[in-house]
């Protein structure tokens, strides 16, 4: 590996992909949720990624969100590089990159930037150096606004203390193999695995090894190999306790706000009443929070932090959340009541969420209005702004869209961006995801193969016809577009359920014209 890295895997480049969480408005959500002012957007607002990689997420936000102004930070001139293309070729205009190290933010000697409403890194905290943390810090004391916002995920403590020898196997096993970080990494799986076979059952069991093979396939191999580089090499990896992690930003003077894991932020979904009952016993915050995670185990948070976080009251709360609207992102056909939570599963009162559903699937909806259908006051009971926000968006049945508009109507940007996306991932190989920008909340929605194929299609014109459509889409695949057979059938069964299903969520969102 090479010095510029600093021990962080570099030969190479981490895989593109969206995170929902890093969202504006999912994070002015966590705030309210836990009763905390969020950072003002009446007049625009200034957001930060720090480690952005290939800017897939912050380019996302930024076409959904024409009245932000984004910035991107990654030390990989790489990542940089390829967003910046990315950039220009959606025409976005209100995004930069910026290739620097936090050590350069932190001390002045990187690009000149704004204050920030919004700062966020994913996946970069529990995989930097001590020395790079504290620089973070340093950064977000001089550039987040008071009252800005910070979210920051990372591996926790104690739910990642299993996988801890088998990280370390992976760590040491790959100084032997002189070869690229994913083959490394593959060949230190290999080794794990003979050793477990051997009797080594520290290292996990057989779930665990199929899951870290990629036989859930939301991954190729190659791409799974990757990801396991970037997740296990690095040779400042280290899983945190949120108590300490709390500790180094307080140096920023940031305060726990809430986790962007919204069923996280409700006790009686995350806990048991003993467990609640002992962890009311703890006074200090951080400390409830981090003997919390002993309890759920956790491996991964998502912590949402505030720079002078200011608590509002219950009236002011309920208020802002009432003129809040809710977007469907699922068919109507697939919502559900029934949902998992931390403690497993929860059903929602049917008798309140069907009529809900039925609304939001006619179109986004203010929560004051969905409080006062006539099916849902009918049907009485304790039904509050907090639930329906929370359980929607946790779900990831809804988005919070904090400034609804009167009709929906697809942004330029909007367009441009899914345009790019769509051709990428329709010509791509291998990759089988991706992310296309909304009109409407200001956040995006993970897309397929099919699905991009079918928006190429009728982005470049083709007919809204299933014929016509998997056609273009063949052609694309280049494969015959009159080829006959088990694949092609599967593309035609697949382009006709988008039609039905992911189509109208998309009008209903100003994804597409």
């Amino acid at each position: 590996m090479s010095d510029w890295s600093a021990g962080y895997v570099s030969d190479i480049e981490y895989l593109p992909g969206f995170y929902r969480e890093q969202g504006p408005a999912h994070l002015t959500l966590s705030c309210l949720i836990n009763g905390i002012a969020p950072p003002s957007t009446a007049g625009g607002f200034d957001y930060c990624e720090l480690g952005c990689g290939h800017g897939t997420t912050v380019a996302l936000f930024a076409a959904a969100n024409p009245q932000g102004r984004f910035h991107a930070v990654d030390f990989h001139p790489a990542h940089i590089a390829r967003a910046r293309d990315a950039a220009e070729a959606a025409g976005l205009t209100n995004i930069a990159f910026h290739e620097a190290s936090f050590a350069e933010l932190a001390d002045g000697e990187g690009p000149e930037l704004p204050q920030f409403d919004f700062v966020t890194l994913h996946g970069v905290y529990s995989w930097v150096s001590p020395m790079n943390r504290g620089a973070i810090a340093r950064f977000l004391a001089k550039k987040l606004k008071p009252g800005g916002l910070v979210y920051v995920s990372y591996n926790a403590m104690p739910g990642w203390a299993p996988m801890m020898p088998l990280q370390r196997l992976l760590y040491e096993y790959s100084g032997l193999i002189h070869d690229r970080s994913d083959r490394q990494v593959k060949a230190g799986l290999d080794f794990a695995e003979q050793l477990f076979k051997a009797g080594a059952k520290i290292l996990g069991d057989e779930a665990m090894f199929g899951k870290l093979r990629g036989e859930t396939k939301s991954k190729n191999d190659a791409e799974q190999s990757v990801y396991l580089a970037h997740e296990y090499l690095n040779g400042s990896w280290q899983p945190l306790y949120h108590v300490d992690v709390a500790r180094e930003l307080g140096e920023a003077k940031l305060t726990y706000a809430g986790s962007a894991t919204l069923f996280e932020n409700y006790p009686d979904l995350s806990l048991t009443p003993d467990q609640r009952k002992a962890l009311d016993a703890i006074g200090v915050p951080s400390l409830r929070e981090t003997f919390k995670d002993y309890c759920v185990g956790r491996p991964f948070r998502r912590d949402v932090f505030v720079r002078g976080a200011r608590r509002i009251s219950v009236a002011q709360r309920d208020a802002l959340l009432m003129d809040m609207a809710m977007a469907l992102i699922v068919p109507r056909g697939d919502a559900r009541t029934t949902i998992q939570v931390p403690l497993g599963e929860a059903t929602l009162e049917a008798k309140h969420y069907e009529p809900i559903f039925d609304a939001l699937a006619e179109g986004p909806r203010r929560i004051g209005e969905l409080m006062e259908l006539p099916e849902v006051r009918q049907a009485g009971g304790n039904l509050s702004a907090v639930e329906i926000a929370g359980m929607l968006t946790g779900s990831a049945q809804a988005l919070p869209v904090p400034n609804p508009p009167e009709t929906v109507m697809p942004l330029p940007g909007v367009l441009a961006h899914n345009r790019t996306v769509a051709n990428e991932l329709a010509t791509s190989e291998g990759r089988k995801s991706s992310a296309f920008a909304a009109s409407v909340g200001g956040a995006g929605l993970h897309v397929s193969t099919v699905e991009a194929l079918l928006y190429d299609g009728l982005a470049q014109g083709v007919p809204e016809e299933l014929e016509a459509l998997v056609a273009h889409a063949m052609r694309r695949l280049a494969a015959p577009e009159n080829a006959e057979g088990a694949g092609r059938q599967a593309i035609a069964d697949s382009m006709d359920w988008c039609m039905r299903n992911s189509l109208p969520v998309w009008r209903r969102l100003g994804v597409i014209g």
